[in-house]
């Protein structure tokens, strides 16, 4: 039993965990260097309580209120925890001297290299995001501003409560968003919360963003998008009351068996590989999934802007329809349980793009109009057969450009080098041709 285990494992009797070896099934492993998973001390049956950890030792809002007191109100439960690991780093190979959670701070990743967000804030880190596929890049620069916006409440926070410095190693003075160390200390900071939180109710509506914690042990264990997955129990007879502030209890997959010595694995969600990539840091290869099992999508907001733009003032007025009517961006392909589709957002919004010409508005504009209102609000189906004709062919088109541009980038060598970034343009060009196949079919959505 390695060092920090043993003493996470002693922090948590203190707190009132039973980590005898009747109640505590798991254990972390080296899966490959510096990297852990999550596995089974014997064999389990199905909905096992594999550990429970008491509320005292979940990491969020609820248990660092005290410690920040009323002031830390105006910050988000993200930004309190992460500014806790930030003021409470360890060193390289030591360990945390946070009184509160130090054992458990001590267990979390050291690095974050491979993360794209860290490929943004780092020099010499990572390669030129230029070759990342446009969805991507976008969702990494939303990432990014999240990131700052954070950055810049925590640091406004400690300027005007310098007190709680008193038991960290940082003066306020550090607390300069242009300071390299403390933008780096905070990324590993944030990182840390950003791909570990998990969903823990504490507040009374379960939609309250400050409903998340890291919780110690669990976040050992990895995703998987198709295999048995661990589950907390279902919530208790619905009092409110009873799902708050709870301990938290882990149960092994609901379905299966599972072996002495198997990995156990979380499902982070039905994410497509740019999520995965951008909020985790990681992607699913092609083969580690069954085919009907995969979930993947593409964004291509880019194309079909350039679209609506290309209609000139027309188009300018068809933005302004799509904006209104909340059609505006969010347009997706997909592929999942074995079958290509664009997402109904998209639809729309090629059905609008295919009704006018490029040019000056029409005069009949709002009569033009009228089909695709028809459409929107419910009242029929879909446009005339002209129509419906029209816009598969503009997305045909669309598919088209997907799969040109992904086939240039896979042969690009700045790109081959880097296999996630290659598994997110295989991505786009799967879905792109699967989706082209069915309209070269005749299959109308």
């Amino acid at each position: 039993m390695d060092v920090k285990w043993r003493n996470l494992l002693s922090w948590l009797h203190d707190h009132g965990m039973d980590t005898s070896e009747n109640s505590l099934l798991v254990e972390r492993r080296l899966t490959y260097p510096e990297h852990y998973g999550l596995y089974a001390k014997k064999a389990l049956s199905p909905k096992t309580t594999l550990f429970t950890i008491p509320r005292t030792a979940l990491l969020n809002r609820k248990t660092l209120s005290s410690y920040y007191g009323i002031a830390a109100k105006s910050l988000s439960a993200m930004q309190m925890i992460s500014l806790h690991l930030l003021l409470h780093r360890p060193l390289p190979d030591r360990e945390s001297l946070d009184p509160l959670f130090g054992p458990y701070i001590s267990t979390l990743p050291q690095n974050f290299d491979y993360h794209p967000l860290s490929w943004t804030t780092k020099r010499n880190i990572g390669p030129s995001l230029d070759i990342l596929p446009p969805d991507a890049f976008w969702a990494l620069q939303d990432l990014s501003s999240k990131f700052r916006n954070d950055l810049a409440a925590v640091s406004s926070f400690v300027h005007d409560h310098p007190h709680i410095l008193e038991a960290a190693s940082k003066a306020p003075g550090e607390f300069m968003e242009d300071n390299e160390s403390l933008v780096h200390d905070y990324l590993w900071a944030w990182l840390n919360v950003n791909t570990r939180c998990i969903f823990h109710q504490i507040k009374n509506s379960p939609s309250d963003p400050d409903n998340i914690t890291l919780c110690p042990i669990l976040d050992f264990a990895n995703h998987s998008s198709h295999l048995p997955s661990m589950n907390p129990p279902s919530p208790g007879n619905g009092n409110l009351r009873s799902n708050l502030y709870r301990d938290f209890s882990l149960l092994s997959p609901s379905d299966s068996s599972v072996d002495a010595d198997s990995e156990l694995h979380l499902q982070y969600g039905a994410h497509c590989n740019r999520v995965l990539f951008i909020e985790y840091g990681f992607v699913l290869s092609a083969d580690s999934i069954p085919e009907d099992q995969r979930t993947l999508e593409v964004n291509v907001d880019d194309i079909v802007e350039a679209l609506v733009v290309e209609k000139g003032e027309t188009g300018v007025w068809i933005k302004s329809v799509l904006v209104s009517d909340s059609y505006w961006r969010d347009w997706t392909m997909h592929y999942a349980s074995g079958s290509a589709f664009p997402s109904y957002r998209l639809v729309i919004a090629l059905r609008l793009i295919s009704i006018f010409p490029s040019g000056p508005l029409p005069s009949s504009s709002e009569e033009m109009l009228r089909p695709w209102k028809n459409v929107v609000l419910g009242h029929c189906d879909k446009l005339s057969s002209n129509l419906e004709e029209a816009w598969c062919n503009i997305l045909r088109n669309v598919c088209t450009t997907v799969i040109e541009r992904a086939s240039t980038a896979l042969v690009t060598p700045e790109v081959q080098v880097h296999d996630c970034i290659v598994a997110l343009w295989t991505e786009e060009r799967f879905v792109a041709e699967r989706l082209s196949d069915l309209i070269e079919n005749g299959e109308i959505f």
